[in-house]
């Protein structure tokens, strides 16, 4: 018996399972699944999306020039994803679900070509709500973050087949990539997409965020509230850094630091973007404010040097050792090459050696 049925039974193979799935039409597999919603919250909320979804797209077609539609399309997806924040470890595997759901409706209608404009804004919209999403979020087994991951990297992936114009592109991809604050997607993917657009439009786009930046002074003391928002400081860093956009960014360092090692960075930064002048000026702006930093101090000796103001470095360096009579300003002042800075370094030398 069981060699007869091997012999006329087909095998249930993946394709054939697959073939007998497409033959039935989306109407009939419409009405199984609403029927087993009754029984699946999920599935009910799912098929209330894709059903919403559907809809508005073919009423934002007809009416182009509506924004409200627009509005309201947003409205639907947010409602979707939900409003959760800190989310449990099971609501994860929930939102992670929804987030496919949403990647699946999407790629679904790109080939609808009046409709990709939109869809790509509903999907930078749905990825906004998810990164905030998955802040903090109980996450155990990833399930939340490889779904982020995946409907980021199809997104990016439309946005570039799609959007020809590099200028537009960019203000597709900027504001999503600078909201992933805890880095949840490699950095390297938006770094590289951006680098792909206008150039000059992105870096516009980071100027305005750096410009909009209050000061902060560098401070000994430095705790928790002093590194409120740095988030925004790092992302603009790595992305200006992928670019190797030094003006921009040895702005952004001057005006974040909060220490005075950042503060000697910041310096450096000004010095190889060219900001010669504006970097004595401000290193001696945070000298006034820290004293006794040796960092800040080396810094501006050696902006001093180089800019051939011998009487000044001479006058910090005597600053300076009076503070800590470290050897080493004995040194610096050697390098001067000066009668006044060789006298003094000469008469330090006896001192240590009198002790």
């Amino acid at each position: 018996m069981s060699k007869f049925l091997s012999e006329t039974e087909p095998l249930d193979t993946g394709e054939s399972l697959e073939q007998a799935m497409r033959s039935r039409s989306g109407q009939q597999w419409w009405m199984w699944l609403a029927g087993a919603s009754d029984l699946m919250p999920d599935l009910a909320r799912a098929l209330g999306f894709l059903k919403q979804a559907c809809h508005l797209l073919d009423e934002c077609l007809a009416n182009p020039t509506t924004p409200a539609l627009h509005r309201k399309f947003k409205q639907a997806v947010g409602k979707y994803i939900g409003q959760a924040r800190c989310p449990s470890a099971a609501s994860c595997e929930r939102i992670a679900v929804r987030a496919y759901v949403i990647l699946g409706w999407m790629d679904s209608e790109m080939h609808r070509q009046p409709a990709r404009r939109l869809l790509l804004e509903v999907g930078s919209w749905a990825l906004q709500k998810l990164l905030q999403i998955s802040e903090g979020a109980d996450d155990k087994q990833g399930v939340l973050l490889k779904a982020v991951r995946t409907l980021t990297r199809q997104w990016l992936v439309h946005v570039a087949e799609h959007v020809g114009d590099l200028i537009e592109r960019a203000h597709n991809i900027y504001p999503v990539a600078m909201l992933d604050q805890a880095g949840l997607v490699d950095p390297a993917w938006w770094w590289k997409n951006l680098a792909d657009c206008d150039r000059t439009t992105v870096l516009a786009l980071a100027e305005e965020e750096v410009r909009a930046m209050e000061p902060t002074q560098p401070s000994t003391q430095v705790n928790w509230r002093s590194f409120d928002k740095r988030w925004k400081r790092l992302r603009l860093r790595g992305l200006l850094e992928h670019l190797s956009e030094q003006a921009l960014l040895s702005e952004l360092l001057r005006k974040s630091a909060v220490d005075d090692f950042e503060a000697v960075e910041a310096i450096g930064a000004m010095q190889k973007a060219g900001r010669m002048r504006e970097a004595i000026a401000q290193a001696e702006q945070w000298m006034r404010a820290l004293p006794t930093s040796p960092g800040l101090g080396q810094s501006l000796f050696d902006l001093y040097a180089n800019d051939g103001w011998d009487d000044e470095a001479l006058a910090l360096a005597v600053q300076m050792y009076s503070h800590d009579p470290n050897p080493a300003w004995i040194a610096r002042l050697e390098t001067l090459n000066t009668e006044a800075a060789l006298a003094q370094a000469k008469a330090w030398r006896k001192a240590v050696m009198v002790r």
